[in-house]
């Protein structure tokens, strides 16, 4: 629609579209059924997933209409954004046509046997639509190479007789996307992003883990206002006490406790979200020390063992043991590198019984010991604790 292509205009307002895109597929494929929501501006779209076997491959996405308001609208995807003081973007969006909620249901549905007939033949995907005896047979027809959906804005578009307002950092909107998608593990990395930089600069160390919190506090507000208050009176209440020897691994904790702020208040925002695969995957973020097993893991989501694990490594690309060790092993390395921990106690405290399994895994990942990362971290930083944590390890956080 007009309305979206202008919404999509703004680089702030098109990471939310892209955000609804990709985690309302993300939801249907979770649920392995049509997702009928309400995008961040208050339309109505819905995905359907397509499988190849248990490998995910993408998802038919359709919508930007209106529900008619004689029926219960369907929930937010995501929070909502504000765009009704746009004369030009409210005019488009009385011109969006208006569809009652069972002709919703029903495309959603007829979507459903689309992505059933879907072949993947060399890596392209061929939809085989039923055939209709009232459709026109067209001889050798010409296949054109699909288009992108939508292309990238890196600058905002403004009037021209309107000053551009004040650039949003790359940080902000990373972590802004993260949070408002519900992932404290990529809310995690892009933590770890903004400290080594501020580990690697020269200058006051102080002074730029405040221009951090600043970000921080400023993504709260733009998606979870009610907290802005209690986050900055933590913020002022640390930046009281900070020192010249606030370390890495210290910076990392705190970052990480605020985000965990953010993110439960944006949970309790959506009261008609049902619990999924996203509420695991931020539980292991927050303590990856805590016992988890398949078995416990597919309870807790109400599936069998069997459909979790597919599912599980459909979406994270790993199997749920390799997924936690990984977050283990990344904890592990923040310790080794920052901190004057024991390795045996490291080892406890994520959940290892034994030293010399957990220096297996470690290997396996890092391709060394603990004691050789140690050595090796410490060379690299010229024996401080508060040098930066190399970027290549974010690596091992990734869904």
């Amino acid at each position: 629609t007009e309305f979206c292509k202008v919404m999509r205009q703004d680089p702030a307002r098109e990471k939310l579209c892209q955000g609804c895109d990709a985690h309302g597929g993300l939801q249907s494929l979770i649920e392995q059924s049509p997702r009928v929501y309400r995008c961040h501006a208050g339309l109505i779209d819905f995905s359907v997933p397509i499988v190849d076997g248990d490998k995910y491959v993408g998802v038919v996405a359709a919508g930007q209409v209106r529900q008619s308001e004689d029926s219960e609208q369907p929930p937010y995807l995501t929070s909502p954004s504000s765009w009704r003081d746009d004369p030009r973007l409210v005019e488009l969006y009385e011109q969006i046509p208006v569809y009652p909620r069972r002709r919703i249901v029903a495309a959603a549905e007829l979507l459903v046997g689309v992505s059933k007939s879907a072949d993947i033949r060399c890596d392209r995907l061929i939809i085989n639509l039923p055939t209709r005896a009232s459709l026109p047979v067209v001889e050798n027809p010409q296949v054109l190479p699909a288009e992108p959906q939508f292309r990238l804005i890196t600058q905002p578009v403004t009037a021209d007789d309107e000053p551009a307002p004040d650039p949003v950092s790359e940080h902000h909107l990373a972590l802004r996307d993260a949070l408002t998608a519900e992932s404290l593990d990529d809310a995690f990395i892009q933590a770890g992003v903004m400290l080594d930089e501020v580990f690697a600069s020269s200058g006051d160390l102080r002074d730029e883990l405040a221009e951090v919190e600043q970000i921080v506090v400023a993504v709260a507000a733009d998606c979870a206002p009610r907290v802005v208050k209690h986050l900055s009176e933590l913020v002022n209440a640390h930046q009281r006490n900070r020192t010249i020897t606030n370390n890495r691994y210290q910076c990392q904790l705190y970052l990480e406790r605020l985000l965990i702020i953010v993110l439960d208040e944006i949970t309790r925002s959506r009261p008609q979200r049902r619990p999924d695969l996203r509420d695991l995957l931020n539980e292991i973020a927050r303590n990856p020390s805590q016992p988890y097993s398949v078995t416990d893991a597919s309870e807790r989501l109400h599936w069998s063992p069997g459909h979790f694990s597919k599912l599980f490594k459909s979406v994270t690309g790993s199997t749920f043991v390799s997924y936690i060790a990984s977050r283990r092993v990344s904890r592990a390395q923040l310790m080794l590198a920052f901190t004057e921990t024991p390795v045996r106690k490291i080892a406890a405290d994520l959940g290892f019984n034994q030293v010399n399994y957990f220096s297996r895994v470690f290997r396996s990942y890092t391709g060394m010991t603990p004691s050789e990362y140690r050595r090796r971290s410490s060379s690299r930083n010229g024996g401080s604790s508060g040098a930066s944590f190399s970027a290549q390890n974010h690596s091992l956080l990734r869904a």
